[in-house]
């Protein structure tokens, strides 16, 4: 439709995975329904490597081949103005693999108004506390206002640092195949905002969650704060995911990532208590899920298309990985 481009988020979304790349696209029909489709097709180990600093694409002539495959079955249904719209680049949210960028949480006790001097504080402290390096990176953020000790005001913040040249072969091989990124994502942080959005809002808000992302081969986990982050790490695995939860060694691998992120947490935040924890990895997650029950005392649910779909947010299409669910996340 002509008048997307004035819409204020892109109504498709296309998510690079180490193993596959998921489409999805949503619009309204004539009654006003809303109607969503994902569709996955599978890549070749090595085609997609995510990598904070190094080129993540490769094979690029194939790659492209797959991309317009997939994204050809989201062009007109009507035969009348198929040509038209066939010609048309397409905005498109594009989701990256976590391993992609850097991410992390950073605290204040005060941000400055400006926005000019509040990216300039962040940016500082980032190279301050040399958790990664800022040249030639474009450095995104969100600030969350908190309560600080004795009633005074505080600031948590998340960031999220691309290298540019990173970012920038993204960009370029979406805009080779007609489709141009207008929002930028990371995978982790859209199905987090999808449980969210999902689950029972003031349940949600009163509870200290652990988040456990196993996806693209690496592990993800984050702690929210009455549905705020306050403490992001990720780990890469090297390993698939169903590798993972299949072998016992990995499930434990996992169960001590987790224990060090929420001891880091803890010493950070030694007021927060944990209450509960939410497992979004692909395939069956029963023993991790019960060995985090068992050992951290939590209660423990796991995030996949079986939730979404409980309370309507079904999808036509090949859909059924959680890579699509990924894509799902980045609709608005």
């Amino acid at each position: 439709m002509m008048w997307e481009w004035w819409s204020s988020r892109p109504q498709h979304c296309l998510k690079f995975g180490t193993g596959s790349l998921a489409w999805a696209e949503s619009e309204r029909g004539w009654r006003g329904q809303r109607r969503r489709k994902c569709l996955m097709s599978p890549v070749p180990n090595g085609m997609i490597s995510p990598s904070p600093m190094a080129p993540n694409l490769s094979d690029l002539t194939a790659l492209a081949d797959r991309v317009r495959t997939l994204t050809s079955s989201g062009r007109a249904r009507h035969v009348v103005d198929r040509a038209a719209r066939s010609a048309l680049p397409r905005r498109i949210t594009l989701l990256l693999p976590d391993t992609a960028v850097r991410a992390t949480v950073l605290h204040f006790e005060q941000l400055p108004t400006g926005r000019v001097e509040r990216e300039n504080l962040i940016r500082w402290r980032l190279g301050q506390e040399q958790l990664f390096p800022l040249n030639e990176a474009k450095i995104v953020s969100q600030a969350f206002h908190d309560q600080g000790a004795g009633g005074s005001a505080a600031y948590t913040v998340l960031t999220v640092s691309v290298q540019e040249a990173v970012l920038k072969q993204y960009e370029s091989f979406c805009e080779s195949v007609g489709l141009i990124p207008y929002d930028v994502g990371i995978t982790s942080l859209r199905l987090l905002n999808l449980w969210k959005r999902v689950s029972s809002g003031p349940e949600w808000f009163g509870r200290n969650v652990l988040w456990v992302s196993l996806f693209d081969r690496s592990l993800t986990t984050i702690v929210c704060r009455r549905g705020r982050p306050i403490f992001y790490r990720c780990k890469l695995l090297g390993e698939d995911v169903a590798d993972v939860l299949n072998q016992s060694d990995m499930v434990h691998r996992v169960l001590e990532e987790c224990s060090a992120s929420l001891e880091v947490c803890h010493q950070r935040h030694p007021s927060v208590v944990i209450n509960a924890a939410v497992i979004c990895a692909e395939g069956e997650a029963l023993a991790l899920q019960e060995r985090i029950q068992s050992e951290f005392q939590l209660t423990v649910e796991q995030f996949d298309w079986k939730t979404v779909e409980t309370v309507g947010w079904g999808a036509t299409g090949n859909h059924r990985e959680m890579t699509s669910l990924a894509a799902l996340a980045g609709l608005p």
